[in-house]
């Protein structure tokens, strides 16, 4: 007898019955994100270069950091719209802190200040006064030339004067016939320039022998001292330490002054770093930039880092008409104008 054949119909298990739970796998991140460390060391960094701008009295490295306050406040801004592209609270919170503490040094410069007068209240003889470092490198004195002739400024410090530069500037005897030249070979010679006559003229080394300043009175309608100065750049920290020295001297000279100083020239300092603060603060004198905009005058040659190292600083008692930055004249400095009012001699 034949056995029946039993046929069962088998059923595929059930793929949980077959397979183990594999681990689960990241997801992805989303299109046009991507993990933000780099974002997070771009922020660090901003807000290190920001808050060490503070700490220039301590060290001349830190002091560096401050000429730098407006490419601070850019890099902070453009971190920050990097920020909503890839979100980071922690770079968002640094790079907000820089921008607000940049802003905060620099806004004295773009808002209207006290001491940045009504020229129409104002009474006493006008003064225009130039600052133009002209750069010993450049041997064609043909655009700072035109440009003192055509501005005829009353006072003009010009920086970085070698022997090629005093020909030049013995040039424009017909427009500024009162001169002090002291030609240098290397980048510290210097000269006053004027159109009034000049008193009491003294040469002074501020900071080390090599440095001259040059120290006269203006006899205008109203009689006041002027200072045509260039200290040496803060390459290190002994020559940080020659600037703040030179400065201070500087700023002393400014205040024991009994008539009405004005100090002009390449400061190699930015308003924002410790040794032209001291000259402010010491010199009893205020810069005429404020309330004006930040008007940077180095390098010439490129947009960036573009700072502002070349100033006119005056009285609390002079009033600024006009402070601008002037044209290209071949050097790696832009030259500075400032049209003031001094108050009228009693």
């Amino acid at each position: 007898m034949t056995e029946p054949v039993i046929i069962s119909a088998v059923c595929p298990p059930r793929p949980s019955a077959l397979m183990t739970s594999a681990p689960d796998t990241p997801a992805p991140p989303p299109p046009g994100r991507t993990p933000p460390w780099p974002l997070l060391a771009y922020a660090a960094c901003v807000l290190a270069g920001t808050v060490a701008g503070w700490g220039g009295r301590w060290h001349w490295l830190l002091d560096l950091a401050s000429h730098f306050r407006s490419i601070w406040l850019l890099l902070a801004i453009a971190g920050l719209v990097a920020c909503a592209r890839w979100p980071s609270r922690f770079a968002a919170v640094c790079l907000a802190l820089a921008a607000a503490g940049n802003a905060a040094e620099m806004l004295p410069y773009w808002l209207p200040a006290r001491g940045v007068e009504d020229a129409s209240a104002a009474t006493g003889p006008r003064v225009t006064v130039v600052v133009a470092n002209v750069h010993r490198l450049n041997d064609d004195a043909t655009a700072a030339v035109a440009y003192l002739r055509d501005r005829r400024p009353d006072v003009a410090a010009i920086l970085e004067v070698d022997a090629a530069w005093a020909n030049a500037v013995a040039g424009l005897a017909d427009i500024f016939p009162y001169r002090v030249v002291r030609p240098r070979t290397d980048n510290f010679g210097i000269a006053l320039l004027s159109r009034w006559p000049l008193d009491d003229v003294t040469v002074v080394d501020f900071g080390v022998p090599g440095r001259p300043s040059i120290v006269a009175t203006v006899l205008a309608a109203s009689h006041f001292r002027f200072i045509a100065t260039h200290p040496y750049p803060p390459f290190h920290g002994r020559a940080t330490a020659v600037l703040n020295a030179h400065l201070e001297a500087v700023a002393a000279a400014a205040a024991a002054s009994p008539l009405p100083c004005i100090v002009a020239g390449d400061f190699n300092a930015t308003p924002w770093s410790h040794p032209f603060r001291t000259l402010v603060a010491k010199g009893g004198l205020r810069d005429t930039a404020v309330g004006r905009g930040v008007q940077a005058t180095w390098n010439a040659r490129y947009p960036v880092p573009r700072i502002p190292i070349d100033h006119i600083l005056v009285p609390p008692s002079v009033t600024v008409v006009r402070r601008v930055v002037g044209p290209d004249i071949g050097s790696d400095h832009f030259p500075i104008e400032a049209e003031l009012i001094l108050r009228a001699t009693e």
